[in-house]
């Protein structure tokens, strides 16, 4: 006992000394942070966490020479050091707030949101049992009991974070801040029962907290908990809050900065196209209204005039032109008055005598928004800047089954998986720490290599790449597969990628539909009381048998079989009353008096 209050004394000065060196570390200026309690005051929560999810990283990182720590560096303890915000939170950006809702404007434009509904609308995809995310095992002998009970495990873990119904905006959160957190809520007293459900938590509010300079593993996580005055509705502090690594799921862009100090969303690989699109819409715009009014121009004929009384005739012809004559009210009488738009429209120039005489003539206005291809040129800039394929901007187009492929359109399926595996690595992680701690995770003794989560492909497109390769596939097994020189075992292993385990289930399953046909051969022959039928004339030829010792097989029945040429019913067949079509029947016996080969693995 003495020992057990020992250690929660450690831990409660180890949380004081941890949240008092953060606080004076922070880049955050404020008095209030000095007050900051225990970390298990703070997360009571925090210590159920520890030594659960993946520890991969970790133990790869302690033995490598490129990453290791420094000396005494244990891991769950935070090392106190003059270099604390270089080593640990390197990635604190005092400017998050201000730079994620630049990229949050930057979606909002018409061209980048249509690109970033085209990729969210792709990596969100049901299959025929409305399933989007999936558990997949590699080869593993797990029974199916394990197997149930894993693939159980996991729906529940999938359903917490309604893929169905908000997949689509996990996946846009997570192209335009670059980062998306989930806390793993538990119940205190009952750890066992695994994690109950997930919190989404404020982008902006929270930063992961590295242990080596290099910023690859993760120690744990920090939320900046604002304290709202109620008086003046603003934010008068942050209370800071730490994470441990497993108590949060954690899906980013996989993209640094130059630094590698904080990580970029998707949408900054557009930014500069973003930039120069909105310009140049504007300096296009502009533009064209000042050059839409139609203009005129007039050539008057000043015949043998001096050039300064020509000028004067031309200024005494503008004059009347500028001015209309209109009725003043105030003054009861006609009035001129100034007309600005004429002189905006109109050319005025002086012809010699020998001329045609004066003429106006009607100046072409500009060119109109119906073909601006200047423009056009930056719209393909920033759709290619985010990997869009170019065809999809006209939106006239047919729609193409992918019989004739772009080689965009392949490349754009990719980068939608690659979006689907940043998802998947923080869905496996978050999925192992409720294994482990409902104990399953040693029950079964489970490693993280046995499986794997995966999202269905994204569009048509892929799939169809994917059933073009697999019919080459086909083609080349069936042609070197009729070869008798070589082992059809041997070409489905070479040529159909298949895994022991694939070739002897496709055995079973062989025999089994051996087993299927000749029950219904049966029951097209006899009717459905086939079993009956047959098991009769057996106890017919038996007693015919017993009557005539010493007679050929078919006795009184006509020879030549049993029951005049009916065969008695294999063991396979089932017993009298057993189950039907399809039920669990024994395997025949193969030709040659073989024993018949074995089932399927338990």
């Amino acid at each position: 006992m003495a020992d057990v209050q020992k250690d929660k004394g450690s831990t409660r000065q180890f949380g004081r000394d941890f949240m008092r060196y953060v606080s004076s570390n922070l880049p955050y200026s404020g008095s209030n942070n000095t007050s900051m309690e225990a970390i298990g005051e703070i997360n009571p929560t925090y210590k159920h966490f520890y030594d659960t999810g993946t520890r991969r990283e970790n133990v790869l990182a302690k033995y490598s020479v490129s990453r290791k720590t420094e000396d005494g560096f244990a891991e769950g303890s935070i090392m106190v050091d003059p270099n604390y915000h270089q080593y640990m939170y390197a990635n604190v950006d005092v400017d998050k707030g201000k730079r994620l809702m630049d990229y949050r404007i930057m979606s909002a434009y018409a061209e980048v949101a249509d690109a970033l509904d085209e990729i969210c609308d792709g990596v969100i995809v049901e299959d025929q049992r409305n399933d989007i995310v999936k558990l997949k095992f590699r080869d593993q002998d797990f029974s199916n009991t394990i197997l149930d009970e894993l693939n159980k495990e996991f729906k529940k873990i999938a359903d917490y974070y309604e893929f169905e119904d908000k997949g689509w905006e996990y996946f846009r959160s997570l192209l335009v801040d670059g980062e998306v957190f989930f806390e793993h809520v538990i119940h205190e007293d009952h750890t066992e029962a695994g994690i109950l459900g997930l919190v989404e938590v404020p982008t902006e509010l929270v930063d992961p907290i590295y242990d080596n300079v290099q910023n690859m593993l993760i120690k744990g996580y920090l939320l900046r908990q604002p304290v709202i005055n109620p008086k003046t509705n603003t934010v008068e502090k942050y209370n800071f809050v730490p994470f441990d690594k497993h108590q949060m799921c954690y899906v980013h862009s996989g993209i640094w900065n130059e630094d590698k100090t904080m990580r970029l969303p998707f949408v900054e690989n557009c930014r500069r196209a973003y930039r120069q699109l909105t310009m140049m819409e504007d300096a296009v715009v502009v533009h064209r209204l000042v050059r839409s009014p139609e203009r005129l121009m007039f050539n008057v004929d000043v015949g043998n005039l001096s050039p300064p009384k020509a000028e004067a005739y031309l200024k005494k012809l503008m004059h009347n032109y500028f001015n209309k004559k209109t009725y003043d009210n105030s003054t009861e009488s006609r009035v001129n008055t100034f007309d600005p738009q004429s002189m905006l429209d109109s050319y005025w120039f002086a012809k010699r005598q020998g001329s045609e005489g004066s003429s106006v003539q009607s100046l072409q206005q500009g060119q109109g928004f119906d073909n601006i291809e200047d423009l056009a040129y930056f719209v393909k800039k920033l759709y290619k800047s985010l990997h869009i394929p170019v065809g999809r901007l006209d939106s006239a187009s047919v729609y193409d089954d992918g019989t004739n492929m772009l080689r965009e359109e392949l490349k754009f399926a990719r980068t939608l998986i690659r979006f689907q595996q940043k998802f998947s690595a923080a869905l496996k992680s978050s999925f192992v720490t409720h294994l482990k701690l409902t104990k399953l995770w040693d029950e079964y003794d489970l490693k993280e290599h046995h499986f794997d989560v995966v999202f269905n492909p994204p569009t048509n497109f892929y799939t169809l790449r994917e059933s073009q390769i697999m019919e080459l596939k086909s083609n080349n097994f069936t042609n070197i597969g009729g070869n008798e020189s070589v082992s059809q075992t041997y070409a489905m292993k070479k040529y159909l990628d298949w895994s022991d385990n694939e070739i002897k289930s496709n055995r079973e399953w062989l025999r089994k539909d051996k087993q299927l046909a000749w029950e219904l051969a049966q029951i097209e022959q006899f009717g459905p009381n086939w079993r009956e039928q047959l098991l009769a004339q057996a106890d017919q030829m038996e007693a015919g048998m017993e009557a005539a010792p010493g007679g050929d097989l078919g006795g009184g029945f006509g020879g030549g079989g049993l029951g005049g040429g009916i065969d008695s019913p294999p063991d396979f067949g089932g017993p009298v009353g057993g189950e039907g079509l399809g039920g669990p029947v024994p395997p025949p016996a193969e030709p040659g008096g073989g024993e018949p080969p074995a089932g399927p693995p338990a």
